[in-house]
């Protein structure tokens, strides 16, 4: 004998369902186990919460002693299809024909348009360093 639904379904986004979901994806859980995985807020509450879902007729104790889902959740899980994954095309990268007139970039990261200074204080200069090669001997 199936219980049946006393009232209205939880929320997609309320503990109730999402424990549902998660028993119906995983097997039956005990209670424990449940308040590991789902959120079921304050400490002083989840049991009532726990409570009221199998008073509403979402769960229901086994004799087990693990919480399942009534076969109601089941046959409403069951209505529920996937949603489609789209199966379109991936856009190309944006094409920037100018780097001037590209909106993706900061203005400080976009050279000067009049070209490197002139007069380039001595201080900022980097030494010139002389690459050495060394050539070996052959035995």
């Amino acid at each position: 004998m199936t219980a049946m639904i006393a009232t209205a379904f939880p929320s997609s986004r309320g503990a109730a369902y999402k424990a549902c979901e998660l028993i119906i994806n995983q097997g039956p859980k005990t209670v424990e186990q449940l308040l590991v995985a789902v959120d079921f807020g304050a400490h002083g509450t989840q049991q009532a919460k726990i409570t009221a879902a199998i008073q509403a007729g979402w769960l229901h104790e086994t004799p087990a002693g693990t919480i399942d889902v009534t076969e109601s959740v089941r046959e409403h899980f069951a209505g529920l299809a996937p949603k489609e994954k789209y199966a379109g095309q991936i856009t190309p990268p944006q094409y920037r024909p100018d780097i001037f007139r590209s909106q993706g970039l900061s203005k400080r990261y976009i050279p000067n348009s009049r070209g490197t200074r002139a007069d380039v204080p001595a201080w900022s200069v980097r030494e010139t360093v002389k690459i050495v090669t060394i050539k070996r001997s052959e035995p």
